[in-house]
């Protein structure tokens, strides 16, 4: 088939979109697929238009659709789509009903779908490998990186904050690696690490930097407010990375409703307290570490490649759009 990508522009290289749109690209070539990403609109006709985030490509799909410039059309959900956008505006919904496939990346997203929808909506798991790296935890600190685009959305500098409460005797720095999305950002996180001794920014980092450093971390935490999916959160697990993260409905996906490292969104005092207790209590990071090797399957790249095969199998069977 010939295969077009919409993903939006970023403000920064490497965002979730992209980084699961490549690897599709990659899995749907192997099947012998032509893939072309786009970024703004479809420009030429093709057998199947993906778009990632539903509203801010509805304009695309929209007119791929009155064109008639896709046969098929899939939608991958992002979490601002599912937790935010959609709900500030459940007008933008009418996209989905173009749709003939909607794609959510963890099984908790069905229940934020709209139910006139759920019934041609698939879960495709974010696969990840283990960053080619040798690289080890320092034996002198205990380094808890964070890896996340400075947007409110990932309240970036959570664990920064939580790092200030420490006792004086902890071994713990917090390391983040993102682009800032804007000077204000910039500025933030440049103060932050100024003023706070135990925080370091790395700013944007290329692929392979970023996994060296989750590699040389003791764990990684993920603050944000919402979330689709997680990339990072697969890259942490299926390289033994123990994660702490928000309690969210998409954590909860991936990780189970009884995880131990969840806490809740923007409690600094209770981040501080989890990121201490896996310094400390040895026992308490076993129960981190074997929770998150107990679901290391569910990003396994055969699996992600399996249910894309699945996908665009059953695309050209499954349509109810308007008009079809």
């Amino acid at each position: 088939m010939h295969i077009r990508f919409i993903v939006p522009p970023a403000g920064t290289e490497r965002n979730g979109n992209i980084v699961t749109s490549e690897r599709w690209k990659a899995f749907m070539e192997e099947m012998g697929h032509r893939v072309v990403i786009e970024h703004d609109h479809c420009r030429e006709r093709c057998d199947l238009l993906v778009a990632f985030h539903a509203v801010r490509t509805r304009s695309a799909v929209i007119a791929a659709r009155k064109e008639s410039l896709a046969k098929w059309i899939v939608i991958c959900f992002t979490g601002t789509d599912l937790y935010r956008d959609l709900k500030i505006d459940p007008g933008a919904s009418d996209v989905l009903g173009l749709a003939d496939r909607l794609v959510a990346l963890q099984p908790a997203a069905l229940e934020e779908v709209p139910s006139d929808f759920r019934k041609k909506t698939m879960v495709i798991y974010q696969s990840a490998l283990r960053p080619a790296s040798d690289a080890s935890p320092a034996p002198g600190s205990f380094d808890i990186c964070v890896i996340a685009n400075l947007r409110d959305v990932k309240d970036p500098l959570r664990a920064a904050k939580a790092a200030r409460l420490l006792p004086p005797d902890s071994k713990i720095r917090v390391v983040l690696a993102g682009g800032a999305m804007d000077d204000e950002s910039a500025l933030a996180a440049e103060a932050e690490a100024r003023e706070n001794p135990r925080f370091i920014w790395h700013g944007e980092l290329s692929k392979e930097k970023t996994g060296e450093l989750l590699v040389r971390s003791r764990a990684l935490v993920l603050s944000s407010l919402m979330e689709g999916g997680a990339n990072v959160v697969s890259e942490a697990i299926v390289s033994d990375v123990p994660v702490i993260v928000t309690d969210i409905p998409c954590m909860q996906g991936l990780l189970g409703e009884r995880y131990p490292g969840f806490f809740p969104v923007m409690d600094t005092e209770r981040l501080t307290a989890l990121m201490l207790r896996a310094e400390t209590d040895h026992q308490y990071y076993r129960s981190l570490l074997e929770s998150c090797r107990d679901v290391a399957y569910k990003f396994s790249p055969d699996l992600e490649r399996e249910r894309i095969r699945e996908l665009l199998t059953s695309v050209t069977l499954f349509s109810d759009a308007p008009g079809r």
